[in-house]
């Protein structure tokens, strides 16, 4: 068996990390042989993966929010750093932690570090959870990115607002997330789309393995994830993709009876008619011109409106 060397690379601004950096410096002090290197600025990742690399780092731990994991994972994936893919592991230390919240280490960052140094140190390779990224082609001169969750429309708006309504509150981590989904139904259910809501639709293309649309969009969501959150998991279609795409048409109609429906994924017979649609499939293109959200972060759309979003590559988690 090849000997273990565990590497951590952890975002010195998420919410998490600040908390609990003196648990895990005094952790990383009694396990010396662990590697650490944080970073204040999000372009200073590569050059950590690449020390990691040179150091013939076999199990990287990522510390930080889905923004962290997603640039993490387009440097691995697109810079290639590692001759091998090394093992990862996922610590919940951000503002939203949807990626950690399927395929990372439960708990707090330290607990977690802990229980995954102890574990793979021991030989162990923990839970082996494999999920395709999302690869997003902006087809501009931007490197693909890759992520595991791509929003736009009322997502991105409803992100907008829990930000400037909820963040600013002090919530954090799930109840944050939780309760800015529910502030967010409930100006949609008093206001309708419009100024006073802060959402509004738009006409976008939408071509689906081949087959192409338009849609008056009122929001819309695509991952290669089973659920977001406990308890919200807004996907129902069936198919063979692995890309899962749910979409709600604008204006939404009777949406306080649907929310509900959609953030559980179980449909009731009279949606898809009113145009609540979720599908599976292999490859999307989209033709819009607002911002679109790749877990957590917010991307502009292309001057020429075109983005392509496709299923994979495949990435390996070890959940300990």
């Amino acid at each position: 068996m090849n000997p273990v060397r565990i590497g951590v690379i952890s975002n010195a601004h998420s919410k998490r990390n600040k908390l609990s950096m003196r648990e895990i410096h005094a952790l990383l002090a009694t396990h010396p042989q662990v590697m650490h290197r944080s970073f204040d600025e999000i372009t200073e990742l590569p050059d950590c993966l690449r020390v990691m690399a040179a150091a013939e780092v076999t199990h990287l731990v990522i510390s930080g929010g889905d923004g962290t994991v997603l640039a993490a994972v387009s440097a691995l994936i697109n810079d290639r750093p590692f001759a091998v893919m090394p093992c990862l592991s996922v610590l919940s230390a951000g503002m939203t932690n949807v990626i950690a919240h399927e395929v990372g280490q439960p708990g707090l960052p330290a607990t977690g570090l802990r229980r995954l140094v102890l574990r793979a140190e021991a030989g162990e390779s923990g839970e082996v959870i494999e999920r395709p990224v999302l690869s997003v082609d902006f087809a501009d001169g931007r490197p693909i990115e890759r992520g595991f969750l791509i929003g736009g429309v009322g997502f991105y708006q409803g992100t907008q607002i829990v930000r400037r309504d909820i963040h600013s509150l002090g919530a954090k981590q799930t109840f944050a997330a939780k309760l800015g989904i529910a502030w967010s139904i409930l100006k949609i259910m008093l206001f309708g789309p419009g100024p006073r809501s802060g959402f509004r639709g738009e006409t976008i293309g939408l071509t689906i393995d081949g087959r192409a649309e338009r849609r008056d969009c009122f929001m819309f969501l695509a991952s290669t994830l089973e659920s977001l959150m406990p308890g919200v998991a807004p996907f129902w279609g069936t198919g063979p993709g692995r890309l899962k795409l749910t979409t709600i048409d604008s204006p939404p109609r009777r949406f306080a009876r649907a929310a509900i429906s959609v953030l559980r994924g179980r449909p009731r017979p009279w949606m898809a008619q009113a145009g609540y649609l979720s599908r599976r499939m292999e490859r999307l293109e989209l033709e819009m011109h607002s911002p679109v959200m790749i877990d957590g972060e917010k991307f502009e759309a292309p001057a020429h409106g075109r983005i392509v979003v496709t299923a994979g590559p495949v990435v390996r988690f070890h959940r300990f």
